[in-house]
């Protein structure tokens, strides 16, 4: 429950930091092929896909676990996490 919110503080705050560097001119403008958005957009996305496979293959096991016993809890029996799919 925490390791994917910490990641994706990490990306936007990546994004945040990296962005106002290029507003402010703290970066020489031969690193950015484009505008400052684009840049840091670009790096906030790296965090992000280096970081998340690892973050999903642990939620989403854990998301059918708790939609299936709420599920359960209500009355309704799921066979498999294909159904949920």
């Amino acid at each position: 429950s925490i390791f994917v919110p910490v990641v994706v503080t990490l990306a936007l705050s990546t994004f945040t930091i990296w962005f106002s560097c290029g507003v402010l001119g703290f970066y020489p403008s031969t690193w950015a092929v484009t505008d400052a958005f684009s840049f840091s957009l670009l790096f906030g996305i790296s965090v992000l896909v280096i970081a998340c496979p690892c973050a999903l293959g642990l939620a989403t096991p854990t998301a059918v676990m708790v939609g299936t016993g709420v599920a359960a809890n209500n009355g309704i029996l799921i066979k498999g996490g294909d159904a949920l799919e």
